[in-house]
């Protein structure tokens, strides 16, 4: 996270009073878990308090502060949202807050941690799976919806001013003009200050490109027309694919009584369910390529998606296949992360 120490803080006896808590921030910029937000014209104060408090590492730690405050000085101007601007009143509670990981909470912390590292490494954002790896942020099972929703919350209750929790669930929209039950969950959580982002698509497994699912293990049981699978699959536009069940495909029976919009072709056993809910999205779809899909890709795609980055066979121009506006909400997701890093 981005932390700024007001000046105010590293004078007089303001600076003495604070000296223990404001070095040990200080060593969290050291340690590269958080950056220091400092205008150049500070750097002269931090000093003189440096060499008052820690005179041994005064001149290691102006290093530090020089450094900080000239990328400040020639980044592009971020304002000051998601700066974190501690207190002296509130240094104790801002010291813990950010000396404590950052929470990361998923549906399935296996699948969807799994979905997450390769899409990072694809997307250039390799610091989100290297803060994972330096205990800088842990990833916690939810369970589904409502069980990830409510353990955000309880995370960001354990946070007094700072609440470095973000929340990644699915959106299990049909549709694109859908709105579920899951963006009012997040919308929630985010009252009591969780950073959540509800998948623009239907499920994780939907932003998987082509190219991974033509790679599943050929002997895989139930999968002997995959490539046929595949073949239909390209033939829907990028909104009939971000709302298709990836997993379980067009499979399903009719209940008894059930409003269901099903199609049924002459042939036994190829029956085949749409759910009311996906509206007109695959109406003109042909009637064989809903057939061949009524059987979807399987379960174990996350894991195969991460396998087949790790070799080097999938890269970031596999991801244009998902539509225009994916690869941006995909960013916009990584930057929820990193911004309770």
């Amino acid at each position: 996270m981005r932390v700024e120490i007001p000046v105010d803080l590293l004078k007089g006896r303001q600076g003495d009073e604070n000296a223990e808590l404001i070095l040990k921030l200080i060593a969290f910029f050291r340690e590269a878990r958080h950056e220091w937000e400092i205008s150049p014209r500070d750097v002269d104060a931090v000093h003189s308090f440096l060499e008052r408090h820690l005179p041994v590492l005064a001149q290691s730690y102006l290093l530090l502060a020089q450094k900080a405050s000239m990328a400040q000085a020639w980044a592009p101007h971020e304002g000051t949202a998601g700066v974190v601007r501690v207190a002296g009143e509130t240094l104790t509670e801002d010291i813990r807050d950010l000396e404590r990981p950052a929470v990361l909470v998923v549906e399935n912390a296996i699948y969807d941690w799994q979905m997450i590292e390769a899409l990072a490494r694809l997307l250039g954002c390799e610091d989100v799976i290297d803060a994972k790896a330096g205990s800088r942020l842990g990833v916690y099972n939810g369970g589904g919806k409502d069980g990830a929703t409510a353990h955000a919350v309880d995370q960001a209750a354990q946070f007094s001013r700072t609440k470095r929790v973000a929340l990644v669930i699915d959106s299990d929209s049909f549709h694109p003009t859908d709105r579920t039950g899951n963006h009012e969950k997040a919308e929630a959580a985010a009252r009591e200050g969780v950073s959540a982002h509800v998948l623009s698509f239907r499920e994780m497994e939907n932003y998987i490109p082509n190219r991974v699912l033509a790679r599943q293990p050929k002997k895989t049981v139930g999968m002997s027309s995959m490539a046929k699978r595949l073949e239909s699959l390209k033939t829907f536009s990028p909104e009939q694919r971000a709302h298709f069940d990836m997993k379980h495909g067009f499979k399903g029976k009719p209940q008894k009584g059930a409003d269901q919009k099903g199609r049924h072709s002459k042939k036994a056993g190829t029956t085949y369910v749409i759910p009311p809910r996906h509206g007109d999205l695959y109406d003109e779809v042909a009637e064989q390529d809903l057939i061949t899909l009524q059987e979807g890709f399987g379960t174990d795609l996350p894991g195969l998606f991460l396998q087949e980055v790790m070799r080097g066979g999938i890269s970031e121009r596999d991801l244009d296949g998902l539509g225009p506006g994916a690869k941006q909400e995909l960013r916009s997701m990584f930057e929820t992360i990193r911004g309770v890093i």
